[in-house]
């Protein structure tokens, strides 16, 4: 099974607007002059899959974990989140699936979203419900000590064709509730693990989604 993981860049670029606000008579040394500027918030973010050394997928287990084993479409800091031959009914853990780095002038932060634009899929009508197999749970650059067991969230999923080469574009009527919220300005970084809970009922095949993350202005 692969879990595939798109990236969106969001680049808002806006003109500093300047404005000056005269008298109609002409000015004197007496009658100041006032410049009033606005700024619009500005974003730029990139997105890392398989963020760093040691990425891979684990499986649920008590005490002494694996090593993680990322599947053959993942490599560092690029590629596919390849949780690689999974087994139905188990849950597994990929450490060190994506690092978000994000950079505003916004004083207010930022909001971050993360969706599956479907199910997952197989090509061939098999499907499996991305809201109830794949989620994601806060991680970090080292030292990651999340396991299979650990608390996760689910993806939003919203719409899409899904298939391993072609990313889908995502259209919002409401934006769902953000998994990052950053209150400052300047550059900060998201990192995630992700999780997936394999149905007992999923037909035995290669399945993939595609992952799309949109970071908003405050």
């Amino acid at each position: 099974m692969r879990a595939w993981i798109g990236s969106v860049s969001l680049a808002v670029f806006a003109a500093i607007a300047v404005l000056f606000p005269l008298d109609a008579a002409a000015s004197t040394a007496s009658s100041p002059t006032t410049v009033s500027w606005y700024m619009t918030p500005t974003l730029q973010f990139t997105l890392t899959p398989n963020y760093t050394s040691g990425y891979g997928s684990v499986p649920a287990s008590f005490g002494t974990q694996a090593t993680p084993v990322a599947g053959a479409g993942a490599c560092l800091q690029g590629c596919s989140v390849d949780f690689g031959v999974v087994q139905q009914g188990k849950t597994y853990l990929y450490k060190y699936a994506a690092k978000l780095s994000v950079n505003t002038n916004d004083t207010n932060g930022y909001n971050v979203y993360g969706e599956g634009t479907a199910d997952f899929s197989d090509g061939s009508g098999n499907t499996m419900s991305l809201a109830q197999s794949l989620f994601f749970l806060p991680s970090v650059a080292s030292g990651d000590t999340n396991t299979g067991f650990s608390p996760s969230y689910p993806f939003s999923v919203t719409s899409g064709t899904v298939n391993p080469t072609t990313p889908p574009t995502i259209t919002y009527a409401v934006y769902p509730a953000p998994i990052a919220s950053v209150a400052t300005a300047g550059t900060s970084n998201v990192y995630e693990d992700y999780q997936i809970k394999v149905p007992y009922s999923a037909t035995v095949s290669t399945y993939s989604a595609w992952i799309v993350y949109t970071v908003v202005a405050k």
